[in-house]
């Protein structure tokens, strides 16, 4: 047991020379699977409209073809005993080429495929919006969680050593026949239980290490111990909360990427409407065609042809009917996705905005709590003194004070990790809020 606790010094000294939070975000950036994912996925749309855009413009193909034709003739001359059979073979080469030109003159669906691929390439890079502060938030809350962990295991180790300062003093007392062995038992009892604390600290922040490292992209063995220190607790007031619903309407990514896709599924309607509507071509040809035969020998024809070609659907098996019909659902869906996430994020908003005037609140009582949980400890000492208090009401002093002081460092890391995530609400999270957290700890 002792082992496992000496390591706690160790950690403290070890984790003295790691980058800030805002120092951590670019090595994110580079090394995130998850955002890298996001980067991939809207590499690939920015390639939609390009795509979309090629069935408006010309396309132009060359064709060549290349032919040989063997002919064997036999024909008799002759009557009677003199007929014999004459046999030739003739072997004829044959070339082909042409350049085709094709330029849609008409073609609706093209060009509501168009304004689709548009629509889809804006909601790709709202994703992409979205995704980089989704790493915001996650970088910011798993080094909250780091520092929060590894401020419980200070406070354990601080409980510690006041129960095992306790334990001596008790074991004194019994010794001087002032005292009694519960007393001594009592302080063991404690000791046991911060113990077992510690052990449960120690993997905790351990794991919430290891996913900061995973997201960072390196390990993270040497991240420094930082803490709030006499946070006011009020960066959620700089707004009220109608502007901060009304920051995520102009600004949240995931409302615009909804949007987006309703727009999208809009147009895939129109798409295919415009599938029973005719299509018209313009079509340019220019061949060279050197095909001799065995009748005739030097046949060479050059042609240039300009076509217009036009091409009315009219049954197609309901397949265009089946597809509209598709659509219509979709877009459906599309509208209520947008709806549920707008209320989603609505009320989001509003609980975190509730949540941290709430938490602010809380701190403030907590460090009150925290202050006369010392003051509590210091006239439980005065109380044994004169032997109106016993070393069991001093250890159950310390255990409030020092639960206490757990409860608070919590409450502000909960009120930082809250006031990342009404940004993120809001749609407004951006890097430099990680530096305003790096300005909060110390």
């Amino acid at each position: 047991m002792h082992s496992k606790i000496c390591l706690i010094p160790l950690l403290f000294c070890a984790a003295s020379h790691a980058a800030d939070l805002a120092q951590l975000y670019p090595k994110a950036m580079q090394n995130d699977s998850r955002f890298a994912l996001a980067k991939a996925q809207n590499l690939a749309a920015q390639e939609i409209v390009p795509i979309a855009r090629a069935a408006l413009l010309p396309n132009l193909s060359l064709s060549a073809q290349g032919s040989r034709e063997w002919v064997k003739t036999e024909f008799d001359i002759g009557e009677g005993a003199k007929e014999q059979t004459i046999a030739k073979d003739y072997l004829f080469n044959g070339q082909v080429y042409a350049a085709t030109l094709v330029q849609p003159l008409f073609k609706m669906a093209a060009w509501d495929n168009l304004s689709q691929a548009e629509f889809q390439q804006k909601e790709a890079n709202h994703a992409l919006d979205r995704s980089q502060q989704e790493l915001i938030l996650r970088l910011a809350q798993q080094y909250l969680d780091v520092q929060l962990a590894f401020d419980k295991l200070q406070l354990l180790s601080e409980q510690k050593k006041a129960y095992q300062e306790q334990k001596t003093q008790a074991t004194k007392w019994y010794a001087a026949g002032h005292g009694t062995v519960t007393d001594v038992n009592e302080a063991q009892n404690r000791l046991d239980f911060v113990d077992a604390d510690i052990l449960s600290a120690e993997a905790a922040h351990s794991s919430k290490l290891h996913e900061l490292s995973v997201t960072v992209g390196e390990p993270m063995s040497r991240l420094a111990h930082r803490k709030p220190t006499d946070m006011q607790a009020d960066l959620h007031l700089r707004y009220p909360l109608a502007e901060w619903l009304n920051q995520a309407k102009q600004n949240n990514p995931i409302l615009f990427e909804r949007q987006a896709s309703v727009n999208a599924a809009q147009l895939e309607i129109s798409k295919n409407i415009d599938q029973h509507l005719p299509t018209v071509d313009l079509r340019l040809r220019s061949s060279y065609e050197h095909s001799p035969s065995y009748t005739t020998v030097d046949n060479l024809i050059k042609s240039n042809s300009i076509m217009v070609y036009a091409s009315i659907p009219v049954f197609s098996g309901g397949e265009i009917n089946a597809r509209s019909k598709r659509a219509v659902a979709m877009h459906t869906a599309a509208t209520e996705d947008q709806r549920s996430m707008q209320q989603q994020v609505e009320l989001g908003l509003r609980q975190q905005y509730l949540d941290l005037s709430s938490s602010s609140a809380q701190i403030r009582a907590l460090q009150e709590a925290v202050r006369s949980g010392d003051v509590l400890i210091q006239s439980t000492r005065k109380g044994i003194q004169s032997g109106v208090r016993s070393n069991v009401d001093l250890l159950n002093a310390q255990s409030r004070f020092f639960e206490a002081q757990q409860k608070h460092t919590a409450a502000q890391y909960t009120y930082l990790s809250g006031y990342i995530r009404l940004k993120f609400y809001a749609g407004t999270l951006q890097e430099t809020d990680l530096q305003a957290v790096d300005q909060v700890l110390r």
